[in-house]
């Protein structure tokens, strides 16, 4: 698929993974949510340090087209699929599919069986159609902005 490899994120990806999430943000979530809302949720000016615990808290895994970082998606150890972003010059071409992929392999390899996240308005269609459903309709509130998200979760099990 157009030369895309995944693999582990590591530290020095940092400012790439916070440009593609600001894109990705300001991009694509322009038809569901306001200008002030897409600045809470993605500042100018970001903290880097947040980013990079939160990263680090995390497993992290990386998609590359070349030497160029297209995607990345991440997950914790009980099943939370906290991030998944693709640069919006890289959306429908496959890429958030093959790390959601990469996860339900990881997850499932780990023992975990179960997967959750809080998708937003733009990525909720994409959790659907990987098998995960609404459990719960919610407001997040970030920098002062009440933002529309979905608890969504999927049970996961071994391909045959």
């Amino acid at each position: 698929m157009n030369n895309i490899h995944l693999r582990p994120y590591h530290p020095s990806d940092l400012n790439n993974i916070i440009h593609i999430f600001t894109e990705a943000v300001h991009q694509l979530g322009i038809k569901h949510y306001s200008p002030a809302q897409l600045s809470a949720w993605a500042p100018s000016k970001p903290d880097r340090q947040r980013w990079h615990d939160r990263l680090e808290s995390m497993v992290v895994v990386v998609a590359e087209q070349g030497a160029t970082i297209v995607g990345f998606i991440g997950y914790d150890d009980a099943g939370l699929v906290d991030l998944l972003f693709v640069h919006p010059a890289f959306t429908h071409r496959g890429i958030a599919t093959m790390l959601m992929q990469a996860v339900e392999r990881l997850a499932l390899a780990n023992g975990v069986s179960q997967l959750q996240t809080k998708a937003s308005m733009v990525a909720r269609p994409f959790f659907e159609s990987r098998g995960f459903v609404v459990i719960a309709e919610e407001t997040v509130t970030i920098r002062g902005e009440n933002l529309r998200r979905f608890a969504m979760d999927k049970i996961i099990k071994p391909t045959q």
